[in-house]
């Protein structure tokens, strides 16, 4: 089972955050933490790391989006408190994440805006353009939703994957509690892909010979925080927090099955 083995990459938080390269705010990051590849932090308050409401001495990383905010950055910077991790070897890849999310009551209200949580984001191979993320974990008017999507041509058009998009509605967003996600994805645009999701020991996603990502020369990469795409809320603030973040890299001729 590869959840028992050494994860290829893993974060707990306990020495803080940090990021090789960054967008917004470069505030609060710690020379100490492991290195995410690249950070947008809208405002100085967008990452910190905090003590966990619920465990005592361990710390979870908080991300926070502010209505109107981050004006002084880029466009898509003013929408994200994120961190993203490094690209994937090649775009067939087989990998699992593992992590945990806190939505606080206050901080996670029932919103009429979405956001993205946690997303794949595929990188595009030279000249083509930036395409809707592969996979996305969604908060939607309180319910969280899995969506994903591929295009097995080689050059993506603008706006062309969309229509090979599917969700499924995992249910209502818990709050107030620590909720365990694992993602099993093995991604193949030409339909021997693989996308798995349990939340809570709980299977909620099984689908098998799927297509799923991009015909490109690298693979997708995660992205968590919020998200705020319309960057508009019903709230002056959006708070969450994450924790635990593991990454398993499958090797192809040993594909590893979760029970």
């Amino acid at each position: 089972m590869i959840m028992a083995t050494q994860p290829t990459w893993e974060d707990d938080f306990e020495q803080g955050w940090n990021a090789v390269h960054g967008r917004g705010s470069l505030n609060n990051r710690s020379d100490k933490a492991k290195k995410w590849r690249y950070s947008q932090m809208q405002t100085d308050q967008a990452g910190l790391v905090i003590l966990d409401p619920k465990t005592p001495n361990n710390h979870a990383m908080q991300f926070m989006w502010q209505q109107g905010a981050g004006k002084q950055y880029d466009a898509n910077t003013q929408k994200k408190a994120h961190l993203y991790g490094h690209f994937g070897q090649h775009n067939k890849q087989e990998e699992v994440w593992a992590f945990q999310i806190y939505f606080p009551e206050q901080g996670m209200e029932k919103d009429n805006q979405s956001e993205i949580l946690v997303q794949w984001h595929a990188q595009p191979d030279r000249f083509e353009s930036d395409r809707r993320p592969p996979i996305a974990l969604d908060n939607r008017n309180d319910q969280l939703t899995v969506t994903w999507l591929y295009d097995q041509q080689s050059w993506s058009f603008p706006g062309l994957s969309n229509r090979n998009s599917r969700h499924i509605t995992l249910g209502k967003t818990p709050k107030n509690q620590w909720i365990s996600f694992v993602f099993h994805i093995k991604w193949d645009p030409n339909g021997a892909g693989m996308l798995r999701v349990w939340q809570d020991g709980n299977l909620k996603i099984n689908q098998s010979n799927i297509a799923i990502g991009f015909n490109d020369q690298v693979g997708p990469y995660l992205g968590f925080g919020i998200y705020k795409f319309s960057n508009q809320s019903q709230y002056p603030k959006r708070r969450i927090l994450f924790d635990n973040l593991r990454f398993w890299r499958v090797d192809s001729s040993k594909s590893s099955h979760l029970k």
